[in-house]
C-alpha cells in the first residue's frame, strides 16, 4: 500500500510549501506530528509532549507539531515510511489499511473496558503479527494509546436508551463496516470525514456519531451534541507510529533513549486514560449534555447486535483469537 507509490508522493510533500514552510527542521530534529490542537484533553498531544520532553532531557532534539501542521494522517504515514518524519499520532484506520486485524481492539464489546484491552495488548501476542505487517511497510507501532473512556453514542436530537431509539437518526460512520454496525443497531449511517463533521451536522446530513467523550471535548462538539449514551461500546485507541528506517538507523545509544521514552510515555498514557475516564461523565453534564445510562437489558441487546457484525468489522478468521484473548485477560 505505502511503499509502492511513495517516491512521487514524498517528493510532492517535500515540495509543499504550506506543509513545511511553517516548520523548518534540522536533520537531527526528531519531529512528532499530532493532528489535534495542543489541549490537555487530547491524549495524542499529551503522549507526544511526554516523549519529546524525555528525548530532549536525554540530549536529543525533539519537537511536537500540532494541528495537522505536517499533513493529514495518510500523508504522515507516507512520510514515516520514507524516513521523512520520525513520529506521528494517527487514527487506527491507518493501520487498518495494512492489517484489518487491528480492528479487533476497538470492536464493540470485545473488551470490557480500557484496562481489559491494555491487558490483552500486554499479555497476549495479538499485536505482534499486526506490527510485523506495518514494519513491512516501513512503519513501527510504538503504541496503541488510550484516549479516555469507552465509546458511546452522541447525537443532537434525543436520548438513546435502546436500539429502537436510533430510528430516524443518521450517524456519522468511519467506513462501510461501521455502516453495517449502525444498521444492526437500527441507525442509518453516512460516511463523513471528521474535519467535515461539524458542517455535516449544520447541513442536516448527520445527527451524531459513535465516539468516546474525548473526541467531543477536543473538538468542542458538546456545543451542539447534547445527548450522550454511556454505552461502553468499544475501547478506543490511537496509533503512535515511528519511522522504521529512521529507528533502524539510530545508534544503539540513541535507540535505547527512544525506547525508554516510548516505554515511559506508554505507561503514563495508561494512567492518563484511567484518570480521564473517571471524570468524563461529570464533565459532559457540566457542558449541558444529557447523559443516558443503559439498563442491563438494553446493553445486552446492543451487545448481541454488535456481535453479529464482528466478522465484518474485523477479519472473520481473527474473531476467535480475539475472543480467546479477551476471555484469558478478563477479570
Amino acid at each position: 500500500m505505502m511503499r509502492k507509490y511513495l517516491g512521487g508522493l514524498a517528493a510532492a510533500l517535500l515540495g509543499t510549501a504550506g506543509m513545511f514552510a511553517a516548520a523548518p527542521a534540522s536533520a537531527e530534529e526528531i519531529r512528532i506530528a499530532v493532528g489535534c490542537p495542543a489541549v490537555p484533553q487530547c491524549a495524542d498531544w499529551v503522549w507526544a509532549e511526554d516523549v519529546a520532553k524525555q528525548l530532549n532531557d536525554a540530549g536529543l532534539e525533539a519537537k511536537v507539531y500540532v494541528g495537522g501542521a505536517l499533513g493529514k494522517d495518510p500523508e504522515l504515514v507516507d512520510q514515516l515510511s520514507q524516513g521523512l518524519l520520525q513520529f506521528a499520532l494517527t487514527n487506527f484506520v491507518m493501520i487498518n489499511q495494512v492489517d484489518k486485524r487491528v480492528q479487533g481492539f476497538i470492536t464493540p464489546y470485545m473488551f470490557d473496558d480500557m484496562a481489559h484491552m491494555f491487558r490483552a495488548l500486554d499479555e497476549t501476542d495479538l499485536l505482534a503479527p499486526i506490527a510485523a505487517s506495518m514494519e513491512a511497510q516501513g512503519v513501527k507501532i510504538a503504541a496503541l494509546t488510550g484516549l479516555g473512556g469507552t465509546v458511546g453514542f452522541f447525537n443532537t436530537k434525543k436520548e438513546i436508551k435502546s436500539p429502537a431509539d436510533f430510528e430516524g437518526l443518521r450517524m456519522r460512520a468511519i467506513d462501510s463496516s461501521q455502516m453495517e454496525l449502525l444498521k444492526n443497531w437500527g441507525a442509518a449511517g453516512v460516511v463523513v470525514d471528521m474535519p467535515e463533521f461539524t458542517t455535516s451536522v449544520q447541513q442536516g446530513m448527520v445527527d451524531g456519531y459513535v465516539n468516546p467523550p474525548a473526541v467531543a471535548f477536543i473538538f468542542k462538539h458538546t456545543d451542539f451534541l447534547k445527548f450522550y449514551t454511556d454505552a461502553g461500546a468499544g475501547t478506543p485507541f490511537r496509533s503512535a507510529l515511528m519511522s522504521k528506517d529512521w529507528y533502524d538507523g539510530l545508534s544503539a545509544a540513541d535507540r535505547a533513549k527512544v525506547d525508554e521514552a516510548v516505554k515511559q510515555a506508554n505507561m503514563r498514557n495508561r494512567e492518563w486514560t484511567y484518570a480521564a475516564a473517571k471524570q468524563e461523565i461529570e464533565l459532559l453534564k457540566k457542558a449541558g449534555v444529557t447523559v443516558t445510562t443503559l439498563t442491563p437489558e438494553a446493553r445486552a441487546d446492543f451487545v448481541e447486535r454488535a456481535k453479529k457484525t464482528w466478522p465484518l468489522l474485523m477479519p472473520a478468521e481473527s474473531v476467535a483469537a480475539f475472543e480467546a484473548a479477551a476471555a484469558a485477560t478478563r477479570k
